[in-house]
């Protein structure tokens, strides 16, 4: 019997190089292929296959031309009948490390089959005709395919090429349990079996059984990649586009083709039938073909992936959008979107008490949802923070906390690593299954809308699912205990019973100043700056002008807006030693700091009112000065405060100092901080040579309205500072 070796068939990278060719090109690579392969020289005995194939050609394209429907109305459950595939086809590790989405375990596979397979039997039984030899009227593989296409034209593309290739495995399946028994010399059946289909040569010889059995594996496993690429992107939305776009009609074609060329070599193996040489050549050019497919949609697939999302996700964000327009009568619709797509499994996890539940645990309750990065051991001062109110409020005011983190596609999330992470947490989390399905529509709202960064992100839903506050972090540390419920009808009430002043400003950042903010007979005099010799001859000229008139003022110094910790440690550290009385601790600086930041973008979004403006003005004030690294002096009580650069505030006392009487007169008669405003003024005026800059970390989109400056009160204009992270 003759046989045909196909282990010179390309199969690695390098080979796979020469196939991405235009397919009328294709009959020189076809040529390559076949004088390794089968050992023909003769360009004479060559020609009459390349003229046979460039005929069978133009009809191939007539058969597609015709167009077999790619959205045709018969689905199958695919999986079951995959796993079969498999599980026939490869090695148990092999079909066990693929596609685990199709992987059932028995008692599932056989109550799936059950149902699906008697249905299609005696269609199997006729595709399993067409791709084996047996039935030599059914013609050539190209009449084979032709009649498979019109058999299976009403079924969508990926039930087409699962059951011919069922119908392989089958036919595959019988011939391999033969030669598993008949290693078997004591099976007189088997053996007299072999000797009735006179393959005896065949089986006897291990080394060409085994790389011809090979070959085919490969050519199958090429096949079954292909398909599982065709059901991923049949669930795409843009699978009516995607159809045209990878021209599925061709494709389906010549894996119909190469299934039946492999057919044909079971039958040469075991049925005594001997391929000719046009038929060698035939499997070369499918096997060419369809890993040329395999490779584009190789390719294409990443394309395809990524415009899918970008259509889902703005789907999923305009209905998003919605839902928060017109929130539905559950909060559990909306939480679906917010926290999880998945209602009803357990995907809650309590790191306290170790239990887990759904997302139904949460319907009609308030739900407070923390996001961050995953990187949120990087915020532990702010986790600190809101696990203190967590602790103290949760069961009294009656709400849960969920952290769900956010991860671009690329994030590699490490279920060792995230369970380490909430497993510290007292709030409920997600499962790790359910972080990987966060709805990416939401993601694009935090993202675009809401100015969501990575850094963690506090979202009210009260017990109807409607948004209360975007961010609660801000207000929680402007308030404490007393933002809640966060609603703004509340805020608005808290803005009427507080202060301008420093008592707001300055509450739990440094106990010894919050000691003398709540004496109602002194005043407190903050200030930062670089020059540790103007501070001292600011200090001093402050101390001669306020004793004069009997007034108590106690100075600290603050220390630079920066990230650089070094740097603001060792400025604090070098005032220190200088012993220019009170200074804050790095962490009081940076809260001080971050505080004035959360003014300037919390009051900015409100509408102008006394208070905001009160605010806005000094804080902005504050943050321009510093910026800019001039010095800048900050004076005032529990109820009022004055902001100064610190050039004019050194004038002032220089002028004040030189007209003594005069001001221990007014300073006695008048508010202190209103008689040095007004003495200062002057100053300003003959000072100031330009406005204000400010710098606001956070989203400037949370500003109502313009910022105008605190100086001359024009509003100021907005650019863009890019800045990294050293």
């Amino acid at each position: 019997m003759a046989s045909i070796s196909l282990s010179s068939v390309p199969s690695n990278l390098a080979h796979r190089a020469a196939i991405k060719f235009h397919p009328l090109k294709s009959s020189m690579v076809c040529k390559a292929v076949l004088d390794n392969q089968v050992g023909v020289n003769s360009d004479t005995s060559l020609s009459a296959v390349w003229r046979n194939y460039s005929t069978e050609t133009k009809v191939q394209r007539q058969v597609i031309s015709a167009g077999y429907n790619g959205s045709a109305s018969i689905n199958l459950d695919v999986g079951p009948l995959l796993q079969l595939v498999e599980d026939i086809v490869k090695d148990k590790s092999e079909a066990e490390s693929t596609q685990k989405s199709f992987r059932f375990d028995f008692q599932e596979l056989q109550q799936r089959t059950s149902t699906l397979i008697p249905g299609l039997s005696q269609l199997i039984h006729k595709i399993t005709c067409e791709i084996s030899y047996d039935c030599p009227e059914k013609g050539t593989a190209h009449e084979r395919a032709n009649s498979l296409l019109a058999l299976l034209s009403n079924y969508s593309p990926d039930a087409k090429i699962v059951l011919v290739l069922a119908a392989f495995a089958i036919r595959y399946g019988d011939f391999m349990v033969t030669v598993n028994q008949y290693t078997n010399k004591s099976d007189r059946f088997v053996s007299s079996l072999v000797l009735l289909k006179q393959i005896t040569g065949t089986l006897e010889n291990e080394n060409t059984l085994k790389s011809q059995t090979a070959v085919i594996k490969d050519i199958i496993n090429t096949l079954l990649g292909t398909v599982y690429y065709i059901i991923e992107l049949k669930g795409f939305r843009s699978w009516n586009n995607i159809l045209s776009e990878i021209r599925i009609n061709e494709i389906i074609y010549w894996m119909f083709k190469t299934v039946i060329h492999c057919g044909f070599t079971i039958s040469d193996l075991c049925s005594g039938y001997t391929l000719s040489l046009n038929e060698k050549s035939e499997l070369a050019v499918s096997t060419q073909k369809i890993r040329y497919y395999y490779e584009q949609l190789t390719t294409r697939i990443t394309i395809y992936r990524k415009r899918e999302e970008e259509i889902r996700v703005t789907a999923d964000y305009q209905e998003l959008l919605g839902f928060l327009r017109f929130p539905p009568a559950s909060n559990i619709e909306i939480l679906y979107y917010f926290i999880s797509s998945s209602i009803d499994s357990k995907i809650l996890y309590n790191p306290g008490t170790k239990v887990s539940t759904s997302l139904r645990f949460f319907q009609d309750r308030k739900v407070l949802i923390l996001y961050s990065s995953f990187a949120i051991e990087t915020f532990q001062d702010e986790l600190t923070f809101l696990e203190r109110f967590y602790n103290n409020t949760h069961t009294r005011f009656g709400y849960e906390i969920v952290w769900v983190p956010i991860a671009d596609q690329k994030t590699v999330i490490d279920e060792k690593r995230y369970n380490a992470i909430i497993s510290k947490m007292p709030w409920y989390t997600l499962t790790y299954e359910a972080v990987l399905q966060v709805n990416r529509g939401l993601v694009h709202l935090l993202q675009k809308d809401w100015g969501f960064t990575g850094k963690p992100m506090l979202v009210v839903l009260d017990e109807r699912g409607q948004v209360v506050r975007q961010n609660a972090l801000l207000m929680l540390h402007l308030y404490g205990e007393e933002a809640f419920p966060f609603t703004q009808e509340h805020e608005i009430q808290l803005l009427t019973k507080i202060s301008t002043g420093m008592q707001f400003l300055l509450v739990q950042i440094d106990a010894t100043i919050s000691q003398w903010v709540k004496s109602k007979d002194q005043y407190v005099c903050l200030y930062g700056g670089d020059d540790i010799e103007w501070c001292k001859g600011m200090v001093q000229l402050l101390t001669t002008v306020t004793q004069a008139a009997n007034i108590k003022v106690e100075t600290a110094y603050v220390g630079r807006n920066t990230h650089h910790k070094d740097t603001v440690e060792a400025t604090l550290k070098a005032f220190r030693e200088a012993k220019l009385g009170h200074s804050f601790e790095y962490s009081s600086s940076t809260v001080f700091w971050e505080r004035v930041q959360k003014y300037v973008v919390h009051f900015g979004s409100h509408d102008v009112s006394e208070v905001s403006e009160g605010f806005l003005s000094w804080a902005s004030s504050l943050l321009t000065f510093d910026k800019s690294r001039d010095s800048w002096v900050a004076i005032g009580n529990a109820d009022h405060i004055l902001v100064f650069r610190g050039s004019v505030f050194v004038s002032g006392l220089k002028l004040i100092s030189s007209k003594l009487e005069q001001w221990k007169r007014e300073a006695n008669r008048v508010n202190f901080l209103q008689v040095i405003s007004e003495w200062l003024k002057s100053v300003t005026n003959k000072q100031e040579k330009h406005c204000h800059e400010l710098e606001i970390v956070g989203n400037p989109a949370l500003i109502k309205g313009d910022m105008r400056c605190p100086t001359c009160n024009e509003p100021m204009q907005v650019a863009m500072l890019y800045r990294c992270c050293k």
